[in-house]
């Protein structure tokens, strides 16, 4: 290979999305050409495995903290099913409680959901899922969407949102890294049917492999988007969030799976707290 066709397939670094990020965030339609450049580029399908794929989402969906990836929960066995408890601080009451799970089949679907508790209340829920189209080397693309059902009546309309992923895999300093995009659609109706553009984008880096093993990573996701429409702590709908911690994830092979995170979310903003989340499933065959 040729000096420029390496300098071609090396992954972005966590500076260069920073710079991304902020560029999209004004320029919505920008997003949508990095997601396609990033989907057709020839160096990325030759790129390597995943750092702590199939980890879940605040919302149940696998992915990095909020924003999904383009992998589905236990997409290297036939099946496998994953439970989880979150819990999102932002300085006071109330706490957010998220219990939630994900389901994976035939490799390339899943379903996840999500029961949303402002302190003991039932605010909302989340039901969604997820379809792998397509997975090459470290590469993936993945259609998604989810739908959020109301718990009280202080909200009383449904919202729907849908999103294209797209996941690639490489290294930073020779440590193990995958790089998140997506974008979508959230579907809202409160009285008058309206939407708005979603994106998002994020990390995951397998810190010092040679000291940790691969059990711990750094995670980091920057989105117009939460894990919930209605009242979540991280408020990702006025100018975004960027939420960054560490991951967790000491049982990784075989047939079962623990991964627990410690983030600090909305970090940007005032509106800035904390997170914990554990995680831990099985496979069925």
């Amino acid at each position: 290979r040729t000096d420029r066709q390496n300098r071609s397939s090396k992954p972005l670094d966590p500076a260069s999305l920073m710079i991304y990020y902020n560029i999209c965030m004004r320029y919505p339609f920008i997003a949508v050409a990095l997601i396609g450049i990033t989907a057709a580029s020839p160096g990325i399908l030759g790129a390597q495995e995943s750092a702590s794929a199939g980890a879940l989402t605040l919302n149940g969906a696998s992915g990095i903290i909020v924003v999904p990836d383009a992998h589905t929960a236990w997409e290297r066995a036939d099946a496998g099913l994953d439970i989880g408890y979150g819990l999102v601080w932002s300085g006071g009451p109330p706490v957010d409680h998220l219990p939630r799970f994900a389901l994976g089949f035939v490799r390339r679907v899943e379903i996840s959901g999500l029961l949303h508790f402002n302190d003991s209340v039932l605010t909302n829920g989340v039901i969604g899922a997820k379809v792998q189209l397509f997975q090459q080397g470290g590469a993936a693309m993945a259609f998604g969407g989810d739908l959020e059902i109301p718990g009280t009546r202080i909200y009383r309309s449904e919202s729907a949102k849908i999103y294209l992923a797209v996941t690639y895999g490489g290294s930073f300093f020779n440590m193990p890294a995958i790089t998140t995009a997506a974008l979508g659609w959230q579907l809202l109706n409160s009285g008058l049917f309206s939407s708005q553009f979603v994106y998002g984008m994020g990390f995951s880096i397998g810190l010092f492999p040679e000291v940790f093993q691969g059990v711990v990573s750094w995670i980091s996701d920057f989105s117009n988007f939460s894990y919930t429409v209605y009242a979540p702590r991280v408020n990702a709908f006025s100018r975004g969030a960027f939420n960054t911690g560490l991951r967790i994830d000491p049982i990784r092979k075989g047939r079962f799976r623990l991964v627990v995170d410690f983030v600090g979310t909305d970090l940007l903003d005032e509106t800035r707290g904390l997170s914990f989340t554990v995680s831990g499933g099985f496979s069925f065959s």
